[in-house]
């Protein structure tokens, strides 16, 4: 009996751990995005209004825009939207 409450109370650590660890990426690389081909320029869709773009503009992924395509976020308003690095799985829950 011990020996099965011990295991027991493992397990809930490590799904506890799972959850509080930084471990989910806080912009999803699925997330759809406004490039800029011509500023080589990423915006958020919710700024899309606010920024200066060319006509030159496409969609795509935000992976794509930032590991293949090598294009960087510039302005204030899609920095907030697109913010790099990672989160914990619980406060992307909630977000």
């Amino acid at each position: 009996m011990k020996r099965r409450s011990i295991v027991i109370l493992v397990l809930i650590l490590i799904a506890v751990l799972l959850l509080v660890l930084p471990l989910a990426d806080k912009t999803s690389g699925s997330e759809r995005v406004i490039i800029d081909n011509t500023l080589h320029e990423i915006v958020h869709p919710s700024c899309f209004d606010q920024s200066e773009l060319t006509n030159y503009i496409d969609e795509v992924s935000y992976s794509r825009a930032t590991e293949e395509l090598g294009y960087t976020v510039e302005d204030a308003c899609s920095t907030q939207y697109l913010q790099e690095g990672k989160e914990s799985v619980i406060s992307k829950i909630f977000n």
